[in-house]
């Protein structure tokens, strides 16, 4: 798999993660987005959500990094 992050206020400062598929967990509760919403944005609900989003957490064995800026 590869992930590939670009700053929005940036566009020459990139991160891109390759690896290795490890696991796609399930999140019904939306445990994983609403944590990262208290970490991000201070909210302790993910407020984007809508009816009907599925989510899912996808864990990657980081393998190989290239980045730049």
């Amino acid at each position: 798999m590869a992930l590939s992050i670009v700053d929005p206020t940036n566009d020459y400062r990139y991160l891109e993660v390759r690896g290795t598929l490890v696991r796609i967990d399930e999140d019904p509760e939306r445990a994983f987005i609403n944590k990262m919403a208290a970490k991000y944005i201070g909210q302790d609900v993910y407020p984007w959500h809508r009816p009907g989003d599925e989510r899912v957490v996808i864990v990657i064995q980081p393998e190989h990094t290239s980045q730049m800026g």
